[in-house]
Parts: structure tokens; sequence; C-alpha cells
């Protein structure tokens, strides 16, 4: 059986968070998508984006849910399979084409400059053995990029007379410029993310922190871990 998402709201949701969210009279959602796939690897199961959006619609004062989400131009078709299925949750789907940027095989690719001096010089040896073996093997590194700040930006502060509230379903830092403007015009912020992922700006001007693991009352598909003794793969 079923039950209705407003008893799970109720019985699985810290009260806290419900009573931050049912206090305000015009909360607008904003989802980076991108950024919240990055939050199963630490939570350790993946969340349904339908569960997500249809939780967030049962609270009747959050009035509009934004979902930004690049299109994959090279699996056009899986990619907008995955569009619609946003698109049917109620949701305002934003969406632009991804870019492939290429990376250089160097030791930036596994490290920060900072890191590479904490090693002595046997182990910097490996690690350019490695590098040298990607170069002659010619493999070419991409890494898919499709940043919405402008995006988000942009869209919080054309909706500012129209919210009391905003939740923010993002740790990026760079989201801290238009939040300080909604503060400004007195409105609340709410931001929703997973521990270690959220930026200390964020941190420093929200009204409401929100944990992603003990508010999503949806379908959950745990991660199995490479670990034997936990049900992995040797």
């Amino acid at each position: 059986m079923d039950i209705p998402q407003d008893i799970l709201n109720k019985f699985m949701v810290r009260k806290d968070y419900l009573d931050w969210i049912n206090k305000e009279t015009a909360i607008f959602a904003y989802l980076d998508l991108t950024n919240m796939f990055h939050w199963q690897n630490v939570l350790g199961w993946k969340f349904r984006i339908e569960d997500v959006v249809g939780q967030l619609f049962t609270f009747p004062n959050i009035k509009e849910i934004k979902i930004y989400y690049g299109k994959n131009e090279r699996d056009l078709k899986n990619s907008e399979a995955f569009h619609n299925r946003i698109k049917k949750t109620g949701a305002i789907l934003r969406t632009k084409s991804m870019k492939f940027i290429i990376k250089d095989i160097d030791e930036g690719l596994f490290f920060q400059r900072h890191t590479i001096t904490l090693f002595d010089g046997s182990v910097k040896n490996k690690i350019q053995e490695l590098i040298n073996e990607l170069q002659k093997s010619g493999i070419i590194i991409e890494e898919p990029k499709c940043n919405f700040d402008v995006e988000m930006t942009m869209d919080m502060l054309d909706d500012t007379e129209k919210l009391t509230a905003v939740m923010l379903f993002s740790g990026d830092s760079d989201l801290k410029e238009p939040l300080e403007r909604l503060k400004v015009k007195n409105k609340k912020i709410g931001v929703v993310g997973v521990r270690n992922i959220v930026a200390g700006e964020l941190h420093n001007i929200k009204d409401k922190y929100i944990d992603f693991g003990k508010f999503y009352t949806g379908k959950r598909v745990y991660i199995k871990s490479e670990n034997p003794a936990l049900g992995g793969t040797a």
C-alpha cells in the first residue's frame, strides 16, 4: 500500500525542516541537478527526481520548482527522455547543450598543485610513469560541462517579488551573490545539501540548512559497495 506523501512528510522528515517550510507563504525551489547527482556517492543511494519534485509539491506554499540540467547532444535520445520525465513532474526545466572539455593528461588531471608537493620523489616518479603511459596510449579524456550559475542567478532575481523564501538544492559557492541580494530584500534562504558538499559561503548566508538525506522520502536505489563483506564485488 502506498503511503500518502503528506503522511510520509509528517513522520519521516525532521520537524524543524517542516516548521521552516510551513511558515513561509511563497517558496520557490531551485534544483541544480548535476550538483545533486554528486550527492548520491556521499549518501550511498540514488534518488528519483520524480519523487523529489512530488514531495516538494505536497507543500502548498512551494509555488514553483525549477530544475537545471544539460542536454547531451551525443546521446540525444536518452537525454530527451530524461528531460521529458522532468517535465511530466510539473517542474520547470531549464536546459542547454553540454560542452565536452578535453583534459590535459598531466599531474593536474589527478592532483592539485599543492598536493603534489606532499609526495616524495619515488611517488612522483610513479605518477609520472602513469602519465607517460596514458599519453602514449593516445587516449582522449573529456569532461562534460554545463554550468547553470548564471541562469539560476537570473531566475532568482527575476522571481524576487513573487517569493518569500528560496530552497536552493546546491552546494555551489558561486550562488552566494544572488542569495545575498535576496537577503537584502528580507527573503529567507533555505539551503538543501549533504554533508561536506555545501560550500561554507552558503552556510554563512542560509537561514535554514536542510540535510537532503533526512528530507527525501522517495524511493532509493542503494549503491553497492565494492567491499565483498558489504555485498559488493571482490
